[in-house]
């Protein structure tokens, strides 16, 4: 006993000294900051992303229902039993022609007990509602997986543009750091120069209230990208209080999706477009669905079986019960012939739904056509943007370098400079815009156009 304690009591303390690391371990982990790339979100968003797990089990739904309606095609098989106590015997009336006796008389039949067991059995060997219906599952189906495939596409592009506009915000604020760093540095040199009589107090004075004019942007560029970051951790299924690293580039992202990026002439036909799919699905069940329904009013036919096994008795000594077997086969042939043409404006009710469907489904594709339309021209201006804001910012950068140098000699003003690096910021500003705006018209268009990622 004693050494079996000690083997306890060092187990014990082996455990303790592994689960102490290893708690500690996973709470430094959980509290690393997260390296979040574009692809990670996407990979995260599939995993995480409450919204499309649900429409996912919605799929799994419209199987099982279609594995119902085909369930309905096999033999349908019942066991019962029975057990009946007769308070008051059953009668039956003789006449009197039978019995001789003035009115009639009657006989009790029947025992005091009654027991029964059954086996029923039938099967479909000719329903055409039941066929029609798996018909109308089957198509349903596939409007679950549509719709599957359409919100996976929403999610991929939820979550690109969520993390484009994390990146904007994150570069923005690189920009807006950028040109407080430069007055802080135009401030430092501009008192040095006031403190040796080289410059008067008015150039103290401006580079002093445009520094400080300058803080609070910083401020409010750093909480916009901290609500963009807080956004797509949302999107992606991160806990908000997880720190997230943002990686990627804006411009080497636009450079990458331009050239990888091709209009399709069939896709522009918006035949992968997963809404207008859906709606051609649902109209599809609707009419597999009123074929169902008018097909209620056929003939239908079923294989039926019975088979029993009972016994009557005035006791309960069962083991002396004579028991009699009895089994039937056949076929049961229904005809509907009148529903006071119920089955007729049912169908009705479904055409006309469906006629709907077709009208809204009209609409959203010249809608649709319109928007692609549009993205590819927001496209073709975003490039051109770029293209002009590339060759500013080099302008610009230019100009601040020669501002400074003139300042910095005496030939030029702190006004110059000022101007010169607002000029600069600006430049980088739309730069970073026009990138941003070559990434939203791409994205755009995929997502009309039905490209899965």
């Amino acid at each position: 006993m004693l050494y079996s304690n000690k083997i306890n009591g060092f187990t014990f303390l082996m455990l303790v000294c592994f689960i102490i690391p290893f708690n500690t371990y996973s709470q430094q982990n959980n509290n690393d900051t997260l390296a979040l790339t574009l692809e990670s979100a996407k990979q995260m968003a599939l995993e995480q992303n409450p919204s499309l797990q649900a429409t996912k089990l919605g799929t799994l739904s419209a199987q099982y229902q279609l594995d119902e309606s085909r369930g309905n095609l096999l033999p349908n098989l019942d066991i019962g039993g029975m057990f009946n106590k007769n308070i008051k015997r059953p009668v039956m009336f003789l006449p009197e022609d039978f019995t001789g006796v003035p009115g009639g008389m009657y006989v009790e039949i029947g025992s005091e007990y009654n027991y029964r067991a059954s086996i029923n059995g039938a099967m479909p060997l000719f329903s055409p509602a039941l066929y029609a219906n798996i018909r109308a599952n089957r198509v349903d189906l596939q409007r679950a997986e549509e719709e599957y495939r359409g919100s996976k596409i929403d999610l991929d592009y939820g979550v690109q543009q969520a993390y484009f506009n994390a990146l904007l915000a994150k570069e923005s604020k690189e920009v807006m750091k950028l040109s407080y760093e430069n007055a802080l540095d135009n401030l430092e040199y501009t008192r040095k120069m006031y403190s040796q009589g080289l410059v008067a107090e008015y150039d103290k004075i401006r580079a002093e209230v445009q520094t400080e004019n300058l803080s609070p942007e910083v401020s409010e560029m750093r909480n916009a990208y901290e609500m963009a970051v807080n956004y797509l951790k949302i999107i992606v299924g991160i806990s908000k209080d997880r720190p997230v690293k943002i990686e990627g580039d804006l411009s080497e992202a636009a450079e990458s999706y331009t050239g990888q990026f091709q209009v399709m002439e069939p896709e522009r036909k918006l035949a992968n477009n997963p809404d207008l799919r859906q709606m051609d699905l649902t109209m599809n069940m609707m009419k597999e669905q009123s074929k169902a329904v008018m097909a209620s009013a056929y003939p239908s036919i079923f294989a039926m079986g019975n088979y029993n096994f009972q016994t009557d008795a005035d006791d309960l000594k069962i083991s002396d019960y004579h028991w009699v077997e009895s089994f039937s086969a056949g076929l049961q042939v229904s005809i509907p012939l009148f529903q006071g043409f119920a089955v007729r404006n049912r169908a009705k009710q479904i055409d006309v739904a469906a006629k709907q469907i077709q009208l809204q489904k009209d609409y959203l594709e010249d809608n649709l056509r319109i928007q692609l339309d549009n993205a590819l021209k927001k496209l073709n201006v975003a490039v051109e943007k770029s293209t002009k804001a590339s060759r500013n910012v080099e302008l610009a950068e230019r100009g601040f370098e020669i501002a400074k140098t003139r300042y910095t000699s005496g030939q030029g003003t702190l006004m110059e400079v000022n101007d010169s690096e607002m000029a600069l910021t600006r430049a980088r500003f739309n730069l970073l815009q026009a990138k941003y705006e070559i990434l939203m018209a791409i994205i755009e268009y995929e997502k009309y156009v039905g490209r899965e990622f």
